[in-house]
């Protein structure tokens, strides 16, 4: 039965590569440490623990910093960021300690360029030191919320023995943080016969390895594709993968030792490997076509090489341009044959706006034919990053508020598909024991249903949960909330609402004014032609006003100029179809949102 399910779904997840087409997701730099005496240069005995989450606006200006220290000795004296590995000792990037306020850190503060170039090959660690241990107590890594590609490039010249082979397989695989299992596509072109087998094998360059799994049953019309179970696996078969311990081969009835093969390769915490076709393009023509680029940055963030293979078509141009899905933007590069003639690739230069349009999935492949001179099949570089968030946990955001002296803060990530969620939760002086802790689905100063649970570990509470898509369209329009309940809160004692830079009054300096919205009120609801907004900011800040629909599209974007104060904005909605929408105030890098009211549309 569960072999038949995952066949089933390997058919979706195949559709979804190969066939749709991407909506505009927009994923977020964000990176996380867990704090332990054990990773101190010495090893500390201590039972304090701590969790910091670092959250970059879009343009990379900025971090939103937020942390919680539990059960160290003494006060704090000192937090740092510094440039080294794990068991490493290295220079400080970046001092923390003017974040502090009592045992957290909540600010949003400027930081350097270098600090993003080391945080992604996971080489900068947080170090605390208190009156207790002036040479550091807590240490933790730091991990980027990403998801992982690896990718193959198959010719003979790498079959063993070699074959004189034209053909050519290009492809990946792809892990969602949290998944089951991997996902695999790769496309096969030219090649001499019958194909008699395609397997994953382990083991090095030039060598005959051992067969891990038959990838065979996936192959059809060009392409092989499917979902391969961990638990089908070697258990540390992702990191083996890492380090290019794996290859794939095809072998056929001219070649039975393997006609095309490639070692598999990871890219790194922040590349795309993204599928070409024709449901992308704008029309869409149609077509069997068929590619798949790879996109991978430079150490210095100033750079990508860019390398596209395609099947069923003959190019007559492979352009690159920016622009959002289903619009047509301008063009960037173009890309020329490489050494192999199957293969396109070109490194080019980007600037930070640029990086910036790569990390929010802006850039795209469009091939053009002779008889689709404007286009016929087209990718967008849909990335690895995760929509992230951090928040935290209090007493005032529980429905009616509670008298603890309970704090946490938190950290979630979602991948682009809305299929997992992973998360992070660090409590403190809460009146006991957890015994439920949940994710609960309802805007804030509203209560709402338990969707998931979460384990009651203390004091820190880890998870990664599978969710449905509807689950991570609510996470991003901020309707969602975790809930820690004790014996002397059977209805929660504190609650967190899952949203980027949501922050209680206690540590509010430095966090987005969208948060400190006041006095709201929207009328008419139903509306028709016309929406009234009040409310009353405490400063003066460009924003946004965002309506989405019920299956969370943006359907309408109304920038306006806070001022300190009170004000009322009227918004035209005339032109907007008959339903149900969310209207949500956000800073325009949607860094930061607040939820103001749920609206009908009638006629």
């Amino acid at each position: 039965m569960k072999k038949a399910v995952y066949t089933f779904i390997a058919g979706i997840l195949a559709t979804f590569l190969l066939s749709s087409a991407l909506t505009a997701q927009i994923p977020h730099l964000i990176f996380h440490a867990e704090l332990v005496g054990a990773e101190q240069i010495p090893t500390v005995n201590t039972s304090g623990r701590g969790l910091i989450t670092l959250m970059y606006n879009p343009e990379r200006t900025k971090v939103t910093v937020t942390g919680l220290m539990v059960n160290i000795d003494g006060d704090i004296t000192n937090v740092t960021l510094n440039m080294g590995k794990t068991g490493e000792t290295g220079a400080v990037l970046l001092d923390l300690t003017p974040t502090v306020i009592g045992r957290r850190l909540h600010a949003e503060i400027d930081v350097p360029d270098q600090l993003l170039r080391n945080l992604l090959p996971n080489q900068v660690y947080a170090t605390l030191s208190t009156t207790a241990h002036p040479s550091g107590e807590i240490r933790g890594q730091f991990i980027c919320e990403t998801d992982e590609d690896f990718t193959g490039i198959l010719t003979g010249s790498e079959a063993v023995p070699v074959s004189n082979s034209a053909a050519l397989g290009f492809g990946g695989l792809h892990f969602p943080k949290g998944s089951e299992d991997l996902a695999y596509a790769f496309s096969v072109r030219d090649l001499s016969s019958t194909v008699t087998e395609i397997g994953l094998y382990k083991g090095d360059p030039g060598t005959v390895g051992t067969l891990v799994h038959d990838l065979t049953p996936g192959f059809f019309g060009g392409l092989f594709q499917g979902l391969l179970e961990f638990s089908d696996l070697p258990p540390d078969v992702l990191r083996e993968m890492r380090e290019g311990k794996y290859y794939i081969v095809v072998k056929t009835e001219n070649y039975p030792d393997g006609e095309i093969r490639g070692q598999i390769g990871f890219q790194g915490y922040f590349t795309s490997i993204a599928p070409i076709n024709s449901f992308q393009q704008v029309p869409n023509p149609g077509s069997t076509g068929f590619g798949f680029s790879l996109n991978k940055l430079s150490p210095g963030l100033d750079s990508i090489t860019t390398t596209v293979s395609m099947i069923n078509l003959v190019p007559t141009s492979i352009d690159i341009h920016i622009g959002d899905p289903g619009t047509v933007g301008p063009l960037f590069e173009t890309l020329a044959p490489s050494s192999n003639p199957l293969i396109f690739q070109k490194k080019y230069a980007i600037n930070s706006a640029q990086l910036t349009d790569f990390a929010q999935g802006r850039f795209y492949v469009n091939i053009t034919t002779s008889a689709y001179p404007n286009g016929e099949i087209r990718g967008q570089m849909k990335n690895t990053l995760r929509k992230g968030y951090a928040f935290d946990l209090c007493k005032e955001q529980m429905v009616p508020p509670t008298n603890s002296n309970g704090f946490g803060v938190g950290m979630a990530s979602v991948d682009q598909a809305n299929c997992y969620l992973n998360y992070k939760v660090i409590y403190d002086k809460l009146s006991g024991p957890v015994n439920e802790a949940l994710i609960c689905q309802a805007p804030p100063t509203m209560n709402g249903n338990a969707i998931y649970p979460m384990p009651t570990t203390s004091p820190l509470i880890p998870g990664i949960q599978e969710i449905m898509a509807a689950h991570g369209v609510a996470i991003e329009l901020g309707e969602t909330y975790m809930l820690l309940v004790t014996n002397a809160y059977p209805n929660g004692e504190i609650r967190g609402q899952i949203v980027r830079g949501f922050s209680c009054p206690e540590t509010s300096a430095g966090i987005s004014p969208v948060q400190k919205i006041e006095e709201v009120l929207v009328s008419p609801n139903p509306f028709i032609s016309e929406l009234s907004v009040t409310f009353s900011s405490e400063t003066s800040f460009d924003a946004k006003i965002v309506l989405y629909d019920i299956l969370g599209v943006q359907t309408l974007v109304y920038p306006i100029q806070i001022t300190e104060g009170d004000q009322v904005v009227k918004m035209p909605t005339a032109g907007l179809p008959i339903g149900y929408y969310t209207m949500v105030l956000e800073t325009p890098d949607r860094s930061s949102g607040k939820l103001l009211k749920k609206l009908i549309r009638q006629e």
